[in-house]
């Protein structure tokens, strides 16, 4: 199980702060990352079905032809 330690807002002047260890940090870190560069992906993508650079098919017989 995962220990998170919450810092009272009192102590932090308002703030309240979340404590989690270096690895965990790290891998939201990572998935952070991986998100972003598959939401860029989808935007390029449609841009490019926008554009009508991108070919529409029925089914995946047609990506041979």
């Amino acid at each position: 199980m995962r220990h998170t330690l919450t810092i009272p807002k009192r102590i932090t002047h308002g703030e309240e702060l979340v404590v989690i260890s270096r690895r965990e940090y790290e891998q939201l870190q990572r998935h952070l990352a991986e998100l972003r560069d598959a939401l860029a992906k989808i935007r390029l993508g449609e841009k490019e079905l926008r554009e009508g650079k991108t070919r529409i098919i029925k089914s995946l017989a047609e990506l041979r032809s």
